[in-house]
């Protein structure tokens, strides 16, 4: 696992900042890497982690890790898959894609409930912009768990529009997990 701090550069700060370290080793790495900007700021008991699903394989690795994590700190773990609602959507057409999203993530988490006893699982479906709805559900986190792209596409592709929204966006430690 890398460490590294982070100085909260904006976007455009980032990308002519030849000093930058943190999207290139996060984007290249082949563990995972943990993005820490802000000091600790936990005031909610239990403590707890949050693991953004989607579905993906980089996901199932970000799962296991989150629980392991969760384990090792005596935390709760909330899984949250978010759902962006398209712009014409009917109710029953909603209602069907919220249970897809709660089934897909019963499935990704099934087995490790079981493997890690001791940790709290919470399955969340919010609705909104995935950055935003997990930045949000991280806010008093210990860390946010995401997966990382594979190895295809430029650096900025490698992490996705989501890992690189919550380097700039989330005030816990972000900790991004490559696909194997």
């Amino acid at each position: 696992m890398i460490v590294l701090g982070s100085r909260r550069l904006s976007r455009t700060s980032e990308f002519f900042s030849a000093g930058s370290l943190v999207v290139p080793f996060t984007a290249q790495a082949e563990c995972p890497v943990v993005v820490v900007g802000d000091a600790e700021h936990i005031t909610q008991q239990p403590t707890y982690l949050v693991v953004g699903i989607d579905g993906s394989e980089p996901s199932k690795a970000a799962v296991a890790l989150a629980f392991e994590e969760a384990d090792l700190r005596g935390a709760g773990l909330r899984a949250i898959s978010v759902w962006q609602q398209p712009p014409i959507f009917t109710l029953r057409g909603q209602e069907d894609a919220l249970q897809a999203q709660r089934r897909m993530l019963s499935e990704m988490t099934a087995g490790f409930s079981q493997q890690y006893p001791d940790v709290a699982l919470k399955h969340e479906v919010p609705t909104g912009h995935p950055v935003e709805e997990l930045a949000g559900a991280a806010e008093h986190a210990l860390a946010v768990v995401v997966g990382r792209r594979g190895r295809g596409g430029y650096t900025g592709m490698r992490l996705g529009s989501v890992v690189h929204g919550l380097l700039h966006r989330a005030h816990c430690p972000v900790i991004t997990v490559p696909l194997g």
